[in-house]
């Protein structure tokens, strides 16, 4: 074979196994398991109830999308005992002070907005602000943590249907990728890049298994449960 035939096998032979040895990873197909998949869910057994939640929001000079985002986060249409953390990271813009604003009068879950300060040594920026926010969380003994970045707005039932994947399916984490928004040239140029290829490092099939093939979750908006987040060491 000629070096170009050599070549066009090698080509042909990698899109082959990018099509159908990388975990289908162009598909989008992989959503929350539906309520009514899960063996069982809160709403679904009579007496228990729907777990406690804490939501941990770091932020750090966020105050052009807050009134977009955090809105979401108070309005979710949760059964259950819920309340939201805001940690401002030392912002600069007055973000603490407009989540305030954004709360007061408004009814849905109750918000609390705090200051960490200056990281401790060896801590930097949105890692110290949730390390401060865990254990601000962890005080109120919910069973679940959602960690959510301050720029994501959420669906009215976002929370709901997170918990109810979590406990249905008995899952110590569920993890959902927001939709990046694409108005700039620039963001529709880098964004969908940026989903291909990490779609096709972390295939969501080969995530979602009961034995995954690869680990990885959207660290914009994570569930946990509590005591996951002990054992992970968040404390270090």
């Amino acid at each position: 074979m000629s070096p170009l035939s050599w070549i066009a096998t090698g080509s042909l032979a990698t899109w082959v196994w990018l099509l159908l040895g990388q975990g289908f990873f162009w598909r989008t197909d992989q959503r929350l398991p539906a309520p009514s998949q899960a063996p069982e869910t809160p709403a679904e057994s009579p007496g228990d109830p729907w777990p406690r939640v804490v939501v941990v929001v770091p932020a750090r000079d966020e105050a052009e999308v807050l009134p977009l985002s955090l809105p979401s986060l108070l309005a979710q249409d949760y059964p259950g005992p819920a309340e939201v953390i805001l940690v401002d990271d030392g912002s600069t813009d007055g973000t603490g002070r407009l989540a305030e604003e954004l709360a007061r009068g408004r009814t849905g879950l109750p918000l609390a907005v705090v200051r960490p300060g200056e990281p401790e040594p060896g801590w930097t920026g949105k890692l110290w602000a949730l390390r401060h926010g865990i254990a601000l969380a962890r005080a109120r003994e919910p069973e679940f943590l959602l960690l959510t970045d301050a720029d994501i707005a959420h669906e009215p039932d976002s929370l709901r249907l997170l918990v109810a994947a979590a406990t249905g399916h008995r899952l110590d984490l569920v993890s959902q990728m927001a939709r990046l928004r694409v108005a700039s040239g620039w963001e529709r140029l880098i964004v969908p890049a940026f989903v291909y290829f990490f779609c096709q490092l972390y295939p969501f099939r080969w995530i979602n298994r009961r034995r995954p093939l690869a680990t990885a979750a959207a660290g914009g908006c994570v569930l946990l449960r509590a005591d996951t987040a002990e054992r992970a060491g968040y404390r270090r």
